[in-house]
């Protein structure tokens, strides 16, 4: 028998705190505060800096995991500066629904949603002249549409104080994960246009916005 589902929200908050992070008491608590703040800090300038020294260049995946690592470091600062300041706790009771199960997925969402977006238009699947709407309509889908679902079952508990942490936190990890696809989705509204090789001089079409030759 799984004796987890039987715990509260803020008692699954402490256990993940103590495994993962090691905090036991309220001086371990904010080393790791700290910790995690220096550490977004590192991310920001060492991640972008390894992909550019790798590659010659940081691009679309390099500056998606400096995010990722710089987000994932201030949402665990966070969440551990306002673990036990229960008055910014949210007032509504834990439901456990199927609208609670679609809404733990939100930041899963956030991340990977945008993720498997750009892996779809990489050149993993050929972009040609027939396939690029759904290509891209597909990463649109999983950019943006897919985490601002997943984020509105969460929204009933943006209560109270709660509001003055939580309704920001949503919105802005939510936008970021849809800024994603922001190019893509102007492409599939503004459609492929026409280019001409600078070395053959033969036209083609690619799409502006995000710069993808349509392969014939």
């Amino acid at each position: 028998m799984n004796h987890s589902l039987d715990k509260t929200p803020q008692q699954v908050a402490d256990e993940v705190a103590r495994t993962y992070f090691g905090v036991t008491d309220e001086e371990s608590r904010r080393r790791v505060i700290r910790q995690c703040l220096v550490g977004a800090v590192q991310a920001a300038v060492l991640v972008p800096g390894l992909f550019y020294l790798r590659f010659g260049l940081v691009g679309p995946l390099g500056w998606g995991s400096t995010v990722f690592f710089v987000a994932y470091l201030l949402l665990t600062a966070i969440a551990l500066y306002f673990r036990p300041r229960t008055e910014y706790h949210s007032p509504v009771l834990l439901r456990g629904d199927w609208l609670d199960r679609v809404g733990a997925f939100w930041l899963v969402g956030c991340v990977f949603g945008p993720l498997l977006g750009w892996i779809v238009t990489s050149g993993v699947f050929s972009i040609t002249q027939n396939t690029w709407r759904w290509l891209f309509g597909m990463r649109v889908f999983l950019g943006a549409g897919l985490p601002l679902l997943l984020a509105l079952p969460l929204t009933r508990y943006v209560r109270g104080k709660s509001a003055l942490v939580a309704l920001p936190l949503l919105i802005c990890v939510t936008l970021l994960a849809v800024s994603s696809a922001m190019n893509a989705s102007r492409d599939l509204s503004d459609g492929p246009v026409t280019g001409q090789d600078s070395l053959t001089g033969k036209p083609f079409l690619y799409l502006r916005h995000t710069g993808r030759a349509l392969n014939s």
